[in-house]
């Protein structure tokens, strides 16, 4: 997995920025469906909007999910890295 992701990490890079780019859009679209619903009279409409908003929020909330997990990833990473530079000397 790893000479894989080495071989790779730039086409990953770039579909994180695009995953990230899509999870802020659907946020911008969130306030956007909040606002709707404190105007809309119909059932039919209030439904549709609110499995949107569901929709959306869960995919905004996966996105920062893996934001955070992959923060965490890289500073085990250098905190590993330090460890053994430290242990080295």
């Amino acid at each position: 997995m790893i000479p894989f992701l080495k071989r790779y990490w730039s086409f990953l890079f770039i579909a994180l920025i695009g995953i990230n780019y899509a999870g802020f859009y659907l946020l911008k679209e969130l306030l956007g469906i909040s606002d709707a619903l404190e105007h809309v009279e119909s059932e039919h409409v209030i439904r549709k909007l609110k499995q949107k908003d569901f929709l959306y929020t869960l995919f905004a909330d996966a996105v920062l999910i893996m934001d955070f997990s992959l923060v965490l990833l890289l500073l085990f990473v250098a905190g590993r890295k330090m460890v053994q530079l430290i242990i080295k000397k």
